[in-house]
């Protein structure tokens, strides 16, 4: 007994050891906190719809891909076990939630999953990673330095999920950018041929599934919330919300004016479709012109250096080796 104390003693006087064990111990107590509330609360659930539905199975989940957009997308099961931990610190309903949401619709994870693993993400890094560090770092002290990196890895961990996010923004953006004009000749073709708008957008979406699935699914959701009885001038107006690309803001805003005005829309579409394309051509020609400038950089850090080695390599070894005997007196 007297050795178990001793040692105890010993152990609250290292400062060190106490924080390390602290932080281990309140990761794992997160992690397992969130596991068993989740099946705990699945248990629930279930026993709840048994008792209700004794003879009844779960309906089946939808097989179309427009209809999945409404309910799963991208998302996993890291969703489900840490689902608990966003009742406490994730925003309630509001502008931040809001905002939280409609930058994960812009990259493509639909899904009310998929806030909840962004938040889960930012809890598991913050925590996950100074973990790690103090734990490599076992044997030594927490000097300040040891400190100031856990506090930067923690900020770092927050903003990681911030910036994978924003990469998909902008690469789901490029994407609906580029195949935007074939989506609008697949439209031209469909109104000449006496499909409504409204068959038209359910086509679209598609025909477009194998050659972009961005676009596909934007149209296929538009066309699924005009069914449901939204307006089209709202449909239009989250389309553009969704995707925010300055050509779908366009086309969305064309269409509006056409089925209010009564103009022909076959043929505004065919003139916005010729516009996209003359816009997409002269990008192309931009990036063209810039590679030239974007390649003096890489020219004089990286390659002029090594021409210069190797060009006037030999003549400053001459010339060294001349006047090396002159210097020497």
């Amino acid at each position: 007994m007297d050795i178990i104390l001793r040692n105890y003693y010993k152990l609250l006087g290292n400062i060190d050891v106490v924080l390390i064990l602290a932080l281990i111990f309140i990761t794992t107590a997160a992690i397992v906190l969130g596991v068993a509330v989740f099946f705990t609360r699945q248990g629930r659930i279930q026993k709840r719809l048994e008792r209700l539905l004794p003879d009844q199975p779960l309906p089946p989940q939808p097989s179309t891909n427009a209809e999945g957009l409404l309910r799963t997308e991208k998302t996993g099961s890291i969703a489900k076990l840490t689902r608990p931990l966003h009742n406490i610190i994730a925003p309630k309903e509001g502008s931040t939630r809001k905002k939280m949401r409609l930058k994960l619709i812009r990259a493509g994870f639909r899904s009310e999953l998929a806030f909840y693993n962004f938040v889960a993400a930012k809890i598991i890094l913050v925590l996950a990673l100074p973990t790690f560090y103090v734990v490599t770092r076992f044997f030594y002290k927490l000097t300040p330095d040891v400190i100031l990196s856990c506090v930067l890895l923690a900020v770092l961990g927050y903003f990681i999920p911030d910036f994978i996010v924003w990469a998909n923004i902008r690469a789901r953006q490029e994407r609906i950018t580029k195949a935007l004009p074939d989506a609008l000749d697949l439209m031209v073709v469909c109104v000449e041929s006496g499909y409504g708008l409204d068959m038209t957008f359910k086509r679209v979406g598609e025909e477009m599934r194998a050659i972009s699935p961005d676009v596909s699914d934007e149209f296929a959701l538009t066309n699924m919330e005009i069914r449901a009885g939204r307006s089209r001038d709202e449909s239009f107006k989250e389309m553009a919300l969704r995707t925010d690309v300055a050509e779908v803001h366009s086309l969305m805003t064309m269409l509006t004016q056409t089925s209010r005005f009564g103009t022909s829309l076959a043929k505004a579409l065919r003139i916005h479709a010729d516009a996209m394309r003359i816009k997409r051509r002269q990008l192309a020609e931009e990036q063209a012109a810039k590679t030239a400038v974007k390649l003096v950089f890489p020219l004089i850090l990286f390659i002029f250096p090594s021409l210069l080695i190797v060009l006037a390599g030999p003549a400053f070894i001459r010339i060294y080796q001349a006047l090396l005997p002159a210097l020497a007196k």
